[in-house]
């Protein structure tokens, strides 16, 4: 066996393995979400009971008896919608259309971008119009930016005095240089429109489809594969849990228990860390809003629901014990990546190596190297 087949062999085995322990890791994740679903109901009702007992009892006390029953009906009634979607396959689900939606996100703003840069080029190729497109776009601040811009071009300096002529060169000849030929721009301009259409073909050319997790329909044998998919899985139960929330808070709006509905993008600002929140009870989010009276007076604050698995694993130790068997899974498979992605690199090195001996030697077969 050579050492290419050798190595190639190496990420088979890996993979094999890898198939091999996925049901393990699929039960994991099911049992975290079953204790889940079972505790789901009684951690809502904790937060719920802390907005109308601590946080805001007057309103509570408004609501007359029917009101309190339907605000009780409808937070089970919601638990109830939410728990028969926390399967591993809606999860899943789940998370392949939220990977869908990205990459139409990155394609939209891609095309947006060479769109810009097109109409850039048909209005003349200037720098001063690149630039204009290329700032539309302009990376998040600390991010490094390449523009698009000319280089600094001879007219930059001021003409010298001391500029040298060559000998014998007559003050006509000279004059004639300096006058711009009017063929010059039609050139210029030709080759602008020939560069605009080629731009133009490339747009039309859509960029090949990446592979992602989740196109077999199944857990990955590829390890980075699988790290993706785990992440994914991640992603989307955070957002079923905060789905789950903003209709608890729509809930508590309506019956005028609460009486601020944070938009969605804000609480994935939250769950994203961009945010600094105050301090608050497990699934609860303290915020204070950033309008209200004076600067004198009390700052106005929101307390709202919004469910967190941290703070879910928190409240439910057997959620915790099976969160810390997903991780130790999960640094497993992270261990075989790194392992898997050194091997990978080898065969490529292997195959262009062979490939670069049949380059040079077409009529030789290349000696093999052997273990």
């Amino acid at each position: 066996m050579t050492v290419l087949e050798a190595a190639r062999q190496q990420l088979t085995d890996l993979e094999t393995q890898l198939t091999a322990s996925n049901p393990q890791l699929y039960r994991h994740l099911a049992l975290y979400l079953q204790v889940l679903r079972d505790g789901l109901l009684n951690t809502v009702q904790q937060a719920c009971f802390h907005l109308a007992t601590q946080a805001y009892p007057d309103r509570y006390l408004e609501l007359e008896d029917s009101q309190r029953q339907v605000l009780h009906r409808r937070l089970r009634s919601l638990v109830l919608r939410a728990t028969s979607l926390l399967t591993v396959e809606q999860v899943t689900h789940l998370a392949s259309q939220m990977a869908r939606e990205q990459h139409r996100q990155r394609n939209r703003q891609r095309h947006q971008r060479r769109s810009r840069l097109l109409e850039a080029l048909e209005q003349g190729g200037t720098s001063e119009s690149l630039a204009e497109a290329d700032e539309a776009n302009q990376p998040p601040r600390g991010s490094v930016h390449l523009g698009l811009a000319l280089p600094i071009g001879a007219d930059f300096l001021p003409t010298s005095s001391f500029a040298l002529t060559a000998a014998g060169q007559s003050p006509a000849l000279e004059s004639s240089e300096a006058d711009p030929d009017p063929g010059e721009d039609a050139e210029q301009e030709s080759d602008m429109q020939a560069m605009a259409e080629a731009f133009s073909e490339w747009l039309e050319q859509a960029p090949p489809r990446a592979p992602t997790p989740w196109d077999g329909g199944s857990m990955p044998s590829d390890p980075a594969q699988l790290m993706a998919w785990i992440a994914g899985f991640e992603l989307a139960l955070s957002r079923r849990l905060r789905n789950l929330s903003h209709a608890l808070n729509v809930e508590l709006l309506r019956l005028g228990l609460s009486r601020t509905l944070l938009p969605v993008s804000l609480l994935d600002a939250v769950l994203a860390g961009q945010l600094d929140t105050l301090e608050a009870p497990a699934n609860l989010l303290r915020l204070p809003l950033p309008f209200g009276p004076d600067a004198g007076a009390a700052r106005v604050e929101a307390m709202t629901v919004l469910l967190r698995p941290d703070d879910l694993e928190l409240a439910l130790p057997k959620l915790r014990t099976c969160r810390t068997r997903i991780q130790q899974h999960r640094q497993e498979v992270r261990r075989m990546a790194q392992h898997y992605r050194r091997i990978q690199r080898r065969v490529q090195a292997l195959e262009a190596e062979q490939l670069w001996l049949q380059d040079i030697n077409p009529a030789q077969t290349p000696p093999q190297p052997s273990t």
